[in-house]
Order: structure tokens, then sequence, then C-alpha cells
């Protein structure tokens, strides 16, 4: 009995566990706005230095491009091992 209530108890414990991990993403929303000229401000981390970050402002449209190129760049780096990015 005491076995069957242990079980039960911890199965159940582990159920808000499992549901959070699925959830987990992009702390980014995935819903566009809906103004693509809206102008959107970001920190962006240098690479290289830990004080550097810089702010950048670019609107929703060419933030959503940047995203894209950036996920398009990293895939066929990722299928490609000899592969050197353009810049």
């Amino acid at each position: 009995m005491k076995l069957l209530l242990l079980t039960a108890l911890l199965g159940t414990a582990a159920l808000p566990a499992s549901a959070q991990v699925a959830s987990i993403g992009s702390n980014r929303p995935t819903k566009a706005p809906a103004d693509p000229n809206k102008k959107i401000c970001e920190r962006v981390e240098e690479t290289g230095t830990r004080l550097g970050s810089r702010r950048v402002c670019m609107t929703a449209a060419e933030w959503q491009a940047r995203r894209a190129s950036d996920r398009t760049e990293v895939e066929r780096a990722q299928q490609n091992p000899g592969y050197k990015p353009a810049g």
C-alpha cells in the first residue's frame, strides 16, 4: 500500500516538471508585431568582451529578416562541416 502511494506521489510530482520542460522555448515572442514598421531596440552582446553590449534599433520586418538570415547561416554551417561564413 505504501509503495503504491509513493509511486502515485512521485508520478504526479513528475508531471508538472515534464510539462514545464516542453513549454520552455525562446524568450522572444513567436508572433510578429502587427506593424512591420514599428521600431524595436535590443541589446546585442559583443563577442570577445565581457562588458560590451550595444543597442541596435531596427524595424520589426528588419529583425525578422535578420533572424531568418541567421537561422539559415546556422543550418548551413551545421550541414557543411567545412563551411566558412561570408564576411
